[in-house]
């Protein structure tokens, strides 16, 4: 039997909400879309960034990006990161979304790497936040590993960092920290065990942004099944539409999509499609 996941791509309010500190231009449409979709999933699965203040993403600290989804500990002195008092930086779940994943039995996992998102070299890195502060964040407690493989969790927050949230990275030479778990894994992990390369498996992702995460996270997932069968919901996703970037409008950014999905064997569909229409 096929077990079908929802992966949700940074559907966190500072992206996707209008107030949000980096709001991309999510519409309420997509929005609907997307709770659509993740209520048909047997497992939805959140992959959410999580920063500090002194994250090496954003503009004020010399970074790509305006400041956003920081941990619940740095919810202080928002102006100082340029953002303004009626914005938020919040990694929570947009509340549409997060109204389907109250319903589920969920637990936390943050990959180990997570927390040294800031490493710059050397033999020691202190991060700047603990799994409990990611805990207290969320208002979600540590997965249960056991429960999850038992088949007990039908919705899981995975935090992350990069754009590629399938991605893992060694970072054993750093040794034993507090607050911060000895081993390096994901939710992906968990899934590789259980399926292997994923013939039972099949994947939905809806998200923010297209050709970003969307798409880098997408593909991380075909490496990793690639016998599972991959859906990136087009109407269920934001496109990053800035003609600086490369996207000048969401007729273009659909047609790029449409190919670069093509090439790794990733399905490119509506909502409509998905739910049987035409």
């Amino acid at each position: 039997m096929t077990y079908n996941i929802n992966v949700l791509v940074d559907w966190g309010k500072a992206f996707v909400d209008t107030n949000g500190s980096f709001y991309c231009g999510t519409t309420e449409q997509q929005k609907d879309n997307a709770a659509l979709i993740a209520r048909k999933s047997d497992l939805l699965l959140y992959l959410g960034d999580v920063h500090t203040r002194s994250s090496s993403e954003f503009n004020v600290n010399g970074g790509l990006y305006p400041a956003h989804n920081l941990v619940k500990k740095d919810w202080h002195d928002l102006d100082q990161l340029g953002i303004a008092p009626s914005k938020t930086a919040s990694p929570e779940l947009t509340d549409k979304i997060k109204a389907v994943a109250n319903e589920r039995y969920g637990g936390l996992i943050v990959p180990r790497h997570v927390f040294f998102q800031d490493y710059n070299g050397g033999e020691v890195c202190q991060p700047d936040f603990t799994f409990e502060d990611v805990e207290q964040t969320f208002g979600l407690k540590r997965l249960d590993c056991k429960e999850f493989l038992d088949g007990k969790v039908n919705y899981v927050l995975n935090a992350k960092h990069m754009n590629n949230g399938a991605a893992l990275q060694a970072t054993q030479w750093l040794g034993s920290v507090e607050g911060v778990p000895e081993v390096e894994m994901s939710i992906f992990s968990l899934l590789k065990q259980k399926y292997g390369l994923g013939k039972d498996l099949k994947f939905d992702i809806t998200g923010v942004v297209m050709g970003i995460c969307v798409y880098q996270t997408a593909t991380g997932i075909r490496q990793l099944f690639p016998y599972a069968e991959i859906n990136v919901i087009a109407d269920a996703c934001t496109h990053l539409v800035y003609p600086p970037l490369g996207i000048s409008s969401e007729k273009q950014g659909n047609e790029v999509s449409l190919a670069m999905f093509k090439q790794m064997g990733i399905n490119y569909i509506s909502t409509q499609e998905y739910l049987g229409g035409k």
